[in-house]
């Protein structure tokens, strides 16, 4: 059975990495944690940029992915690094292999 994956990125203004990482972490750990259908939570710092993240998220479906955005964690993930946000992509794919 394929899986619904998104691929994010995070460009940040310069200085905000270490603040966004422990927010992050802590939004990923919990989305494993509470949600059924998040299989994978990959959190990336791309080697070129330290103010560049990316991660990698794998649900069941889509519709758990649209659940993820109605959590207390994300919510509280959103509120609290959108100041620290220049650019915001996601990519939305299916896994195959």
């Amino acid at each position: 059975m394929s899986h619904f994956v998104v691929v994010v990125t995070y460009k940040l203004k310069p200085g905000m990495a270490d603040k966004f990482q422990a927010h992050i972490l802590k939004n990923a750990a919990a989305s494993k944690r509470e949600e059924p259908d998040c299989h994978r939570f990959d959190v990336l710092i791309t080697e070129d940029d330290a103010d560049t993240f990316m991660f990698y998220e794998e649900y069941t479906n889509a519709a758990a992915f649209d659940t993820h955005h109605n959590t207390a964690h994300y919510k509280a993930f959103r509120q609290a690094v959108d100041d620290m946000v220049l650019e915001r992509g996601v990519k939305r794919c299916t896994h195959i292999s």
